[in-house]
């Protein structure tokens, strides 16, 4: 499979995310379940987290970087996004773009990709 990562463009922000902050705080857990496939990826955000912001999210200061979320669950530590796009991929069984958006935080949420 291909992955496809777009570019920030100002129409698609803040995106469906105001505060990614607030979003992505620890809280109990709660499972949604599978949809199909288009469900599945939107359920997967990626977010870029600096050293600043980690402990509002429960990561230790030093443990920054990009964080792939299920729903709003940390799930995993990706290296880029491209790592990500593909465990996503992997997990909904089809081809994703990640989507850029900024807010309080940038991150990255993901669609199925397009037929063209």
């Amino acid at each position: 499979m291909s992955t496809t990562i777009k570019a920030y463009d100002s129409a698609d922000s803040p995106g469906p995310i105001t505060s990614v902050l607030e979003r992505f705080r620890p809280r109990p857990a709660g499972e949604a379940p599978s949809l199909g496939a288009e469900a599945e990826a939107a359920r997967y955000t990626v977010l870029l987290v600096p050293p600043d912001q980690a402990e509002a999210l429960g990561h230790a200061r030093e443990d920054a970087g990009l964080k792939l979320y299920l729903d709003s669950e940390y799930d995993y530590d990706v290296a880029n996004l491209y790592e990500a796009a593909k465990l996503i991929e992997e997990e909904c069984g089809a081809p994703v773009t990640l989507v850029e958006h900024r807010a309080d935080l940038t991150y990255w949420t993901a669609r199925l990709r397009q037929s063209a």
